[in-house]
C-alpha cells in the first residue's frame, strides 16, 4: 500500500483484541474467521527423540494433546498488553491465517506503521452490533467488566467504569473451589482445562446463596470426565464459581458488584438521560454466556433501584462476538472512510490524534 487511498479500496482487519480470547477477520463478514484463546504456548520440556523438528512456539487452536506439553501465557492481563513480544506473535498469526499478502503483512509490523488505524471501546461497538444508538453496555471479558453509556450516538466518557474483574477471575476461583473438594490442577495446561469445564458446566446463581451449606444442590450434581480418564464431582462449585461478579470480596477484591457497578454509571449522567438507559441495557462478553447470568443481572439492578423505575436488559445469543461484529460493520461502512486516523495524521499531530479521532 502505498498511500491510503489505496488502503481504502482493501478489506480492512478487524481484531477484537481480549484479555482471554483472540477474534480476528475481515470487515464485512458476520463474525470473525479466527477466533482462539490468546495465549502463547512454549514446550516445558526438552526433545529428547528427534523424530521432527519442535516449534519454539504453539499458537491458535491448540490441541489438548499438544497444550499438555506446553507452558501457556497469556500476553495481555486485565486488559492490558504485558508482553508486547508474544502479542505481536499473535498479530502475525492472524495476519498469516487471513492470508494477508506478504507485503502488507511487513508493512503493519515493521515498528507498527500501519497505514490507517481506528480505535474503539468494545462497549460502543457492541451497542452498534446490537442495531442501537442509545443504550448502557455492561461489557465482561476475561479479564475486565466495563460499563460504558452511550446517549444518541454520543459516548458519556465521564460516566463509564472499569474494574478488572472477569472470566479468568472465576476460573482461579472456581479452581480454588475445586481444590477445597480435593481437586488439584496446578499447570498452566490444567488450568485451561478448568477453563473449559467452566465454561460448560458452571451458571448462575438466581439468587445469593451466602455460605457454602446454604447451596442447594439437589439436581445439580455432575460427573466430569477428566481427559487422563479420571472422574470428578461437581456441586456447589458450579454456581458459586460467578458469584464473585456480584460479590467480589470472596476473593479478597475492595470492588463493588457488577450491578453496584452499571448503576453507579447512570447516576453519574444527566438525570434527565437516567430512564432511558436503565431500560437499554446490553449485555456483552463471553462472560455473561454463563447460564442464568442475565436474568441475575436483571435481579440484581431491579433491587437497587426505585420500585417506579422500569429496567430491560438485552442479551443478544451471539453476544460474546458482539464487539468484533460491531467493528465489522462499522468499519465496513462508506460513511467510515473519513474516521480512519492516517499515519500522516499521526506524523503530523502526534498520539493526541488517537485520543481525539477514537471513541
Amino acid at each position: 500500500m502505498d498511500n491510503f487511498g489505496e488502503f481504502l479500496t482493501k478489506n480492512p482487519i478487524v481484531i477484537d483484541n481480549g484479555s482471554g480470547t483472540m477474534r480476528a477477520g475481515l470487515a464485512g463478514n458476520d463474525k470473525p474467521k479466527l477466533q482462539f484463546d490468546n495465549y502463547v504456548g512454549r514446550p516445558k520440556y526438552k526433545m529428547v527423540i528427534p523424530t521432527k523438528s519442535q516449534p519454539d512456539q504453539y499458537l491458535g487452536n491448540i490441541t489438548d494433546e499438544q497444550r499438555g506439553m506446553l507452558k501457556l501465557q497469556y500476553p495481555i492481563n486485565h486488559g492490558c498488553i504485558q508482553n508486547w513480544d508474544d502479542m505481536d506473535l499473535i498479530w502475525k498469526y492472524c495476519y498469516c491465517e487471513l492470508q494477508v499478502s506478504q507485503k502488507e503483512h511487513n508493512y503493519f509490523f515493521e515498528n507498527y506503521n500501519t497505514p490507517a488505524l481506528f480505535i474503539a471501546v468494545q462497549g460502543v461497538l457492541s451497542l452498534f452490533a446490537s442495531g442501537k444508538t442509545t443504550g448502557i453496555i455492561i461489557e465482561i471479558g476475561d479479564g475486565v467488566t466495563q460499563i460504558v453509556p452511550v446517549f444518541e450516538g454520543y459516548s458519556l466518557q465521564y460516566a463509564q467504569q472499569r474494574i478488572d474483574l472477569g472470566g479468568r477471575n472465576i476460573t482461579e476461583y472456581f479452581n480454588y473451589l475445586l481444590r477445597r473438594s480435593g481437586y488439584y490442577f496446578h499447570t498452566s495446561a490444567e488450568f485451561e482445562i478448568i477453563k473449559k469445564i467452566k465454561e460448560k458446566k458452571c451458571f448462575v446463581s438466581l439468587v445469593n446463596q451466602g455460605d457454602d451449606k446454604n447451596y442447594d444442590t439437589r439436581g445439580i450434581v455432575d460427573t466430569v470426565t477428566l481427559p487422563d480418564g479420571n472422574t470428578m464431582t461437581l456441586t456447589f462449585e458450579k454456581q458459586k464459581a460467578a458469584e464473585i461478579l456480584f460479590n467480589p470480596s470472596l476473593i479478597g477484591l475492595e470492588y463493588t458488584s457488577i450491578s453496584d457497578l452499571l448503576i453507579r454509571s447512570v447516576q453519574k449522567v444527566d438525570i434527565d438521560l437516567r430512564n432511558t438507559l436503565y431500560q437499554e441495557i446490553i449485555i456483552s462478553g463471553g462472560c455473561t454466556k454463563l447460564k442464568d447470568f442475565p436474568n441475575r443481572f436483571l435481579n440484581e439492578v431491579k433491587k437497587i433501584v426505585p420500585k417506579q423505575q422500569k429496567v430491560k436488559a438485552y442479551s443478544p445469543e451471539n453476544r460474546e462476538d458482539l464487539c468484533w461484529i460491531g467493528g465489522s460493520i462499522l468499519s465496513n461502512l462508506a460513511s467510515f472512510k473519513n474516521m480512519w486516523i492516517t499515519k500522516k495524521d499521526y506524523e503530523e499531530q502526534g498520539e493526541r490524534v488517537l485520543l481525539k479521532n477514537s471513541f
